[in-house]
């Protein structure tokens, strides 16, 4: 008897999972294989916010009950995203015209510690955490073997590299490929949202996703996560955490590097970090400032901004690599997460084409490389076009950025296109 197709995924983060419950699904059996030594662990509070493509990837991948867990767990959908400048003086605010959690193109936020708990359901048999990969190896049966840093190994038909933006499967499969550091360096931080702060807070942050341009190149982002429904009650049938039910704000604020001449941000703790940034935020309005000020200290970390380098195709064998494990971005565009999924459904149609029968393996995911490539470096460029865009230098240039939002702003056509872009 001819025995099932195997598939071994590197990595239990968003794209690896989704991709695991469609393999599940079609019949494949399918293991994974995540470093980190818990389900929990190196997953802070922050939130993704799943778009139209990524709901539309995990509705294809996951089980109903599944999906359905996820959809009563995420959090209120943003009323819409709105530019401002540093004075709180309006650019560009889009509504976003699907605010009903059930609503099949709403957006989803929910906290990255919630996603993972909700994506292992069903799972928990074929997931294995603490271990990490440390190479592969071709079998003479055409079969791949990963070894683990433990010495144990695990041996597949496809062995894909879903290990986030610093793989170990990549600099074996794609030693070309590079991650870089931008530019931009960024600080970040959160508290918690009450009845006490809500009051003080600035109505577009409340709304949803709130992009400021400073001056000087200074950029600051933030956005509320909240949970209650349109009416102020609260769901009793949500399968999330007291914990991960506080509603919070979440704050980014970024600069060019020569903007942190002789500042060695790795010297400061939260606090410090938090002066660093106020420092560089003087003259801004006093309600972005106090959302700085509020943030916990706890919660408040620097790190440098990297994008990888797009590349072209390269020989398709039976190994792969799925989402940041390849084309990782700048978090400007806040799509990181929805491209994973896209790649993960993509994937496991492919895939599940081959264990059919329907396709030899190495065409299957020839295919679904191109098409990796195209959409997954586009949006790459995407975001590091607005990572630019969003720290112009010179007056000029930003005057011109300003400019465009406004106009988009006046000019409902181009408002349109933009909420379509998203």
């Amino acid at each position: 008897m001819k025995r099932r197709p195997k598939v071994i995924i590197i990595g239990a983060g968003t794209g690896g999972l989704c991709l695991a419950h469609g393999l599940k699904s079609d019949g494949i059996d399918v293991e994974v294989f995540e470093r980190d030594r818990s389900a929990t662990d190196r997953q802070g509070g922050y939130r993704l916010s799943i778009s139209a493509t990524g709901a539309a990837a995990l509705r294809d991948c996951l089980p109903a009950r599944v999906f359905d867990r996820l959809v009563a767990s995420s959090a209120d959908p943003s009323q819409g995203i709105t530019f401002v400048d540093h004075r709180l003086n309006r650019l560009l605010a889009i509504d976003f015209p699907h605010g009903d959690r059930n609503d099949p193109d709403a957006e989803r936020p929910i906290t990255r510690t919630a996603l993972r708990r909700i994506l292992l359901d069903g799972l928990d048999a074929i997931t294995q955490f603490g271990k990490t990969f440390s190479a592969f190896a071709d079998n003479p049966d055409r079969s791949v073997t990963a070894h683990f840093e433990d010495g144990s190994t695990a041996e597949g038909d496809v062995l894909i590299g879903a290990d986030g933006a610093a793989s170990r499967l990549r600099s074996q499969l794609l030693p070309q490929a590079r991650r870089v550091e931008t530019d931009v360096l960024a600080i970040n931080g959160r508290f918690p949202l009450d009845d006490d702060n809500r009051a003080i807070i600035p109505l577009p942050i409340l709304r949803g996703p709130t992009p400021v341009l400073g001056p000087d190149g200074g950029f600051l982002f933030a956005s509320a996560v909240q949970y209650l429904h349109a009416d102020g009650n609260r769901p009793a049938d949500w399968d999330i955490s007291p914990e991960e039910r506080q509603a919070f704000v979440m704050w980014g604020f970024s600069a060019r590097r020569k903007a942190f001449a002789s500042v060695d941000l790795d010297k400061f703790d939260g606090e410090g970090l938090k002066d660093v940034v106020r420092a560089r935020m003087q003259g801004w309005h006093p309600a972005l400032m106090r959302v700085v000020d509020m943030a916990d200290p706890s919660t408040v970390s620097a790190f440098a901004v990297k994008t990888s380098v797009p590349i072209g195709p390269w020989a398709t064998r039976n190994v792969t690599l799925l989402g940041d494990a390849l084309h990782n971005m700048t978090p400007f565009r806040g799509i990181g997460a929805n491209t994973a999924l896209r790649g993960a459904a993509v994937l496991r149609s492919a895939l599940s084409a081959w264990a059919r029968g329907a396709q030899e393996l190495i065409p299957a995911l020839a295919h679904y490389e191109r098409e990796m490539i195209e959409y997954g470096f586009g949006a790459v460029q995407t975001s590091l076009g607005d990572m630019e865009r969003f720290h112009a230098e010179g007056s000029l240039s930003r005057f011109r950025v300003k400019a465009a939002l406004r106009a988009a702003d006046w000019i409902p056509a181009l408002k349109a296109r933009l909420r379509r872009g998203r």
